[in-house]
């Protein structure tokens, strides 16, 4: 049962937050945009002025925005589909054939060839160049390219890799021309990149030769607006048409009050703490086991999620990836088996003042997390009061995603709570081989275990599923047992709009949005 005494510390007041937001003003530019402008209010926007979308995390932004496309994508069964390849095949352990739809334009009306997509991939590799991406070069293991004809191309991989395709639907691996004054960026999707203003907005126009036809929307415009209750209101005042991430409690209220053009759907997503196991008191592996066990997850998910969507996680894969999740795990709430833990590893108090110190240090742990999405900030609020109750002192902020990256890999904090898609891909090699495989760019725990490291190889070498599955259900054994990410909860992403969006759906693996056939009803 949800323990009554911390949802009641923790209700969130909305009033003080709307009064504040009442001061925030969104410019409308309505009156100069084309006659089918959809404006969207997005939790993130652009990293720079021009977000090349194979760098970073670029091409979340500008796939979901239409501008950018890959190769291949997933449908919303999370199956592969084709996509700029017309058709894929595994020809040999460490070759993939794909064979180019024809007739695709760029935006600059240049007509796509296999050279063009041999040049795009090749910058990933390239330092100092926009779309330079170590990170999706490694989830690609690319050893080389070779254009057969102007429509086909083979992929060598340098060892086997049985997650490449479902890599190839990242949208980093975007196919992009070199950009150009007039044309910063050039892709092949149905909406052409106009400008970019950092951290604020995303303005496309449609691209009328877009070879999945003419879009229905003259213009798209993404805002960023990090606090969803702000988002909230610009929808409500006509300054927005469609808020992706809506605040959960207002959504639960139009939906008990059956009003609002409501969106929801299950997604891959998981809100967990990535935790510092490399140094500090998180080194301690029972610490880290009383703090999973200190957790109760369904308090967390009843106070943050206010009933609309989300389940208990009992491992980083939710229920509905029955393929590849290990229905055996669980992460029980056990607040007294975590004080046995505590007491049993020699992390006491000694003083009586009811804070635990271990080696003689009274233990106070930094937890941080970001602005973007709703569920966040009351969930570290949770966690700190039943950390408390363990004897387990800490401190909570927010502040920028990146920064509290960095500080988790210096030492500074011991935890980040986040929320990232543990199956983005719809294959389960991305999120272990991206946060806990060691030496990997986003492992800021620091962590490294022989048998994980090994079982990921494996389980990108195999091309047996039935035997991948047993890797990965070893994989996801290891974590929950070390640890060096706490799951929390999975999500289910809510959006609403005004009325008169048509045509949209929301993805399980969140990476697509604009669709040709999104468009504003009359």
């Amino acid at each position: 049962m949800p323990n009554k005494k911390i949802k009641s510390v923790f209700t969130v007041s909305l009033s003080l937050v709307a009064l504040a937001a009442m001061a925030f003003v969104i410019p409308d530019n309505r009156a100069q945009a084309a006659d089918k402008t959809l404006r969207i209010a997005v939790p993130f926007g652009p990293k720079s002025s021009v977000p090349d979308p194979r760098a970073r995390q670029n091409g979340w932004l500008s796939n979901r925005a239409g501008v950018s496309e890959t190769l291949i994508s997933l449908g919303y069964d999370m199956a592969l589909q084709p996509r700029l390849a017309e058709s894929f095949s595994n020809v040999s352990p460490t070759e993939w054939k794909l064979t180019l739809r024809p007739n695709v334009k760029f935006h600059d009306g240049s007509i796509m060839t296999a050279e063009d997509v041999r040049a795009s991939f090749e910058k990933l590799d390239q330092e100092g160049h926009p779309a330079h991406n170590p990170r999706l070069s490694k989830l690609l293991g690319l050893d080389a390219i070779t254009v057969e004809d102007p429509h086909t191309l083979v992929f060598k991989t340098k060892t086997p890799n049985s997650a490449f395709l479902w890599s190839l639907t990242e949208p980093s691996a975007a196919v992009m021309r070199e950009g150009t004054d007039d044309l910063p960026l050039i892709g092949t999707g149905p909406f052409v990149f106009v400008t970019a203003e950092t951290d604020k907005t995303y303005r496309t126009r449609k691209f009328a030769d877009y070879w999945g036809g003419d879009p229905k929307l003259d213009a798209i415009v993404m805002d960023a607006l990090s606090d969803s209750s702000v988002a909230a209101l610009a929808l409500q005042a006509g300054d927005v048409d469609l808020v992706t991430n809506y605040p959960e409690p207002d959504f639960a209220e139009l939906k008990n009050k059956g009003e609002g053009q409501l969106f929801s759907n299950p997604t891959t997503r998981l809100f967990f703490f990535q935790v510092r196991t490399a140094d500090g008191p998180l080194a301690n592996g029972s610490l880290r086991t009383a703090i999973s066990l200190g957790l109760d997850r369904d308090t967390i998910v009843a106070a943050s999620l206010n009933g609309v969507g989300g389940e208990v996680a009992n491992g980083i894969f939710p229920t509905s990836m029955e393929s590849w999740v290990n229905s055996g795990l669980s992460l029980k709430y056990d607040p007294e088996q975590a004080k046995a833990v505590l007491d049993q590893a020699g992390i006491k108090d000694t003083n009586g003042d009811g804070n635990r110190e271990l080696e003689g240090v009274e233990v106070l742990l930094k937890i941080r997390s970001y602005e973007g999405r709703a569920a966040l900030r009351p969930t570290l609020e949770i966690t700190q009061a039943m950390l408390q109750q363990i004897g387990i002192r800490s401190e909570i902020s927010m502040a920028e995603y990146d920064a509290n990256n960095e500080a988790l890999k210096a030492g500074e904090i011991q935890m980040h709570l986040q929320a990232w898609g543990t199956a983005p891909l719809g294959d389960p090699n991305y999120f272990p081989s991206t946060l806990v495989e060691s030496g990997v760019g986003y492992n800021f725990s620091g962590y490294s275990n022989p048998e994980l490291d090994d079982l990921l190889v494996k389980g990108r070498e195999s091309f047996d599923d039935e035997v991948r599955k047993d890797y990965y259900d070893r994989i996801q054994e290891i974590i929950n047992t070390d640890l060096p990410l706490i799951p929390v909860f999975h999500k289910t992403q809510v959006s609403v709009g005004n009325g008169k969006v048509d045509g949209y759906r929301i993805h399980p693996a969140e990476t697509y949005l604009v669709t040709p056939d999104l468009t504003l009803a009359d």
